[in-house]
């Protein structure tokens, strides 16, 4: 919601600094004010403060929202990958073809025992040299309570992200499905500008500046045959 939009549930669509001014103050943690954004949907200050903006991102994304944030590549359209509602939301608002997963962001190797998904020796070996980095991989993720990810292709490509920034947010968020902020088959959004064209009102935004790095290089783990599928 809001801050205009809680003024006004308080009796006076006028007073909408004044309820920024007391979030900014709020210390009661039964208070949850991360949940007011600006009424251009982009997340603004928290503790009153611009610098903790990361941290009311992923407070969001904790609790099921679905923001654009910056990733360590491009600009994603992210969600809890814990939550399968947030994962279809995100297919429907992307125009996404429904049989193709998404690729899903962790903050450690301990997200991956989340997901379902044991390693290997070699896998192990592997993902120690190149994570983490601008890598994704490819790996077998047979649980059935996890078909809203993989879509039946008991497969996930997922990536752990060496950016200090994005790694903190994840530590609260939790794992997140990260496609690139766009409609499938047009161009990814490179600021907020670019994907508020293509999502208008419907999730929040966060922003670090544009984003114009190249998708992350993806590579099938699945079998001790490595194969490059995106370089």
């Amino acid at each position: 919601m809001s801050y205009k939009a809680v003024a006004k549930k308080a009796g006076n669509e006028k007073a909408a600094r004044a309820v920024a001014n007391l979030m900014a103050k709020n210390t009661n943690p039964r208070i949850p004010c991360h949940r007011v954004i600006k009424n251009n949907n982009e997340v603004g200050g928290y503790k009153g403060s611009l610098n903790q903006a990361w941290q009311k991102a992923a407070l969001l994304l904790k609790e099921g929202a679905i923001g654009v944030i910056p990733t360590d590549t491009i600009y994603g359209l992210c969600g809890s990958a814990l939550k399968k509602e947030v994962v279809e939301k995100i297919y429907q608002l992307r125009k996404r073809d429904p049989r193709k997963p998404m690729i899903v962001l962790i903050s450690s190797f301990d997200d991956l025992h989340r997901l379902g998904i044991k390693l290997e020796s070699w896998q192990k070996k592997f993902l120690n040299k190149f994570w983490p980095g601008k890598v994704s991989v490819v790996l077998k993720c047979p649980s059935k309570k996890f078909e809203y990810l993989h879509r039946g292709t008991k497969t996930l490509a997922l990536r752990l992200p060496k950016d200090k920034k994005l790694i903190r947010l994840l530590k609260i968020s939790g794992p997140l499905v990260a496609p690139s902020a766009n409609w499938e088959g047009k161009k990814p959004a490179v600021n907020l500008r670019e994907a508020k064209k293509y999502f208008r009102d419907q999730v929040f935004y966060y922003s670090q500046g544009e984003r114009r790095k190249k998708p992350s290089r993806l590579i099938d783990l699945t079998k001790k045959e490595i194969k490059i599928l995106r370089n």
